[in-house]
């Protein structure tokens, strides 16, 4: 090998392992988006918002509950019978059953973003930079974008680290990172590769993979989850929307107590009868 050759291999190794770095660096951010942010913003959003939300969807299936059983009850007496309650109770369940179930399961997702945000503890900076620090470790040591995606064992290991990073368990970090040392390589595939077009083309490709990278981090940092996130941080918007989610619940607050009343007063009237 000339001495010309020799340094464009190192520097061409250099670039790749840069590259491949960045491309470390990258997976990281985006486990950190998905695993530590969204579930902070989704528990904070049921917090703020979504109980608000879960009040006007109850609220609401009430008041159209209530209009409809006042409809039911007025189409019998208009025929002259006595409005049957039971059977219209049933009824009510058959046409309202959708709503209900859109009640019930955003009343279990407020619950579990409280559980989560109860269950949560705030880290301090040193913490959270020693989680970052021990997690980067990881995710180049067993990421499956870093080997091929084809080894289970570093898959089933990597699973645990997220799990671990999710939880801001540091401890659990630490253990896992001293418990796969074994598994960090010594020196990498570069080191005996001196084919300048071979490398080239891993550059290549280690660039093709970074910039598939860069774009899934653009995506998560300027999806609605993360603008959203930003929005929850701005007091005015935060004091306009829950406005407008409670005008919106006593405004069907008010639908079901005016159809309770034109309900007890029809009862009444058919039974003064």
């Amino acid at each position: 090998m000339k001495v010309g050759e020799g340094e464009s291999v190192v520097a061409l190794r250099d670039e790749i392992r840069s590259v491949r770095g960045e491309i470390i660096d990258i997976l990281a951010r985006i486990d950190d988006i998905q695993l530590q942010q969204l579930p902070q913003i989704r528990a904070e959003y049921a917090l703020k918002i979504g109980c608000w939300e879960q009040a006007l969807l109850e609220a609401e299936l009430a008041g159209r509950r209530a209009r409809r059983r006042l409809a039911l009850a007025q189409a019998q007496a208009n025929r002259g019978e006595k409005p049957q309650m039971d059977a219209i109770e049933s009824q009510l369940d058959a046409e309202l059953a959708e709503w209900t179930t859109n009640a019930e399961q955003a009343r279990l997702a407020y619950e579990h973003a409280l559980a989560y945000l109860t269950g949560s503890r705030t880290m301090s900076k040193a913490e959270a930079g020693e989680l970052k620090r021990v997690y980067r470790i990881l995710v180049k040591r067993l990421h499956p974008d870093a080997h091929g995606g084809g080894d289970e064992e570093y898959a089933a290991l990597f699973l645990l680290a997220q799990a671990a990073y999710k939880a801001g368990d540091v401890d659990a970090l630490r253990s896992l990172e001293v418990a796969t040392r074994h598994l960090e390589p010594e020196g990498d595939d570069l080191d005996d590769a001196d084919d300048l077009a071979l490398l080239g083309q891993e550059l290549e490709l280690a660039r093709i993979e970074e910039g598939v990278m860069r774009e899934r981090l653009r995506e998560l940092e300027d999806g609605e989850e993360m603008r959203l996130g930003r929005l929850l941080a701005d007091p005015e918007w935060l004091a306009a929307r829950t406005t407008e989610l409670r005008l919106a619940v006593e405004g069907w607050e008010r639908v079901k107590r005016d159809c309770d009343e034109r309900l007890r007063e029809l009862r009444e009237g058919f039974d003064g009868r």
